[in-house]
């Protein structure tokens, strides 16, 4: 099954969202201190998520060109938690994202987010992803910056690309329930 998403007005303060401050759920999470937040998945998103929501933070002052971008130590983050409303701390939020929610979108939207078993890959080079597959991770979700609005309400969502016009791609290990217990981000292809 695969599960599309795409930014929407109005924004979301619970649920799928993106931009603005974290869930209240991890405003107090260690990685804040070194990151912040981009955006978070609803926690009915996919069978893995065993009821909780996933939000994805970037690495303060991240840009394309730093050495951050290898999987284990790439600067994105995911984190899971319970479900949680967003929180009163914007500085904490990517600066410049504009807040909305994340909604489900047809086959006629190019997807920011797509949650499925597989990757659709840029480049079409599957290698990207040897050395998290070598650690027994599983596909579980990517961040498509093809799917930033680009006119209407949300043509000002993002003031620059995060990762160069290009996609970042997050695994999990599964385990026998279909749940994970942590999600890592595997690599950038852009």
């Amino acid at each position: 099954m695969v599960t599309t998403l795409t930014p929407a007005l109005p924004d979301g303060r619970t649920g799928g969202r993106i931009g603005g401050a974290p869930p209240v759920a991890i405003e107090s999470h260690p990685v804040l201190a070194t990151h912040r937040y981009l955006l978070t998945l609803p926690a009915d998103s996919a069978p893995w998520t065993g009821g909780r929501e996933v939000s994805v933070l970037l690495r303060e002052g991240f840009e394309i060109a730093d050495d951050d971008l290898e999987y284990p130590g790439m600067a994105m983050r995911a984190v899971l938690h319970r479900p949680s409303p967003r929180g009163s701390r914007p500085e904490l939020g990517w600066p410049g994202l504009r807040c909305a929610s994340l909604t489900e979108c047809d086959g006629d939207v190019v997807p920011f987010v797509r949650i499925g078993t597989e990757p659709v890959l840029i480049q079409n080079d599957p290698t990207y992803a040897d050395a998290v597959l070598a650690d027994g991770h599983d596909f579980l979700f990517q961040v498509d910056e093809e799917g930033w609005p680009v006119a209407g309400e949300l043509d000002d969502m993002v003031g620059s690309y995060l990762w160069g016009y290009g996609s970042v791609y997050f695994y999990g290990t599964l385990r026998k329930d279909g749940t994970v217990d942590e999600v890592v981000a595997g690599f950038i292809d852009f």
